[in-house]
């Protein structure tokens, strides 16, 4: 048996969008998602999730959302956390110029 392809899974992912606590607000989401892009600075960047992470407690599809990001590669905010190319952005939420703590 052939297993489902990211496709298929992302299509059927997309048709829960309509449900989600963000519906009709493309405007304000591109504001917000541009926001995170062009902020350099990690405490910027991390405001400009606030918003976007209010609007997706508690809505039904916040898995759902988070999914399809990872299937199609997306870039930008979804269920409340920031996408770059399908994997979630924890690399520009962590300040580059402060020592990281090694563990053993």
């Amino acid at each position: 048996m052939r297993g489902i392809s990211r496709e298929v899974l992302a299509r059927d992912a997309a048709w829960s969008l309509a449900d989600g606590n963000c519906k009709g607000m493309a405007t304000r989401w591109g504001r917000w998602e541009r926001h995170y892009l062009t902020a350099e600075a990690v405490d910027d960047r991390t405001r400009a999730l606030i918003a976007p992470a209010e609007v997706c407690a508690g809505c039904p599809i916040v898995a759902e959302c988070a999914d399809l990001a990872e299937l199609s590669g997306y870039t930008g905010i979804a269920g409340g956390r920031a996408y770059r190319n399908g994997r979630e952005d924890t690399y520009r939420l962590r300040d580059p110029h402060k020592p990281r703590r090694r563990t053993a």
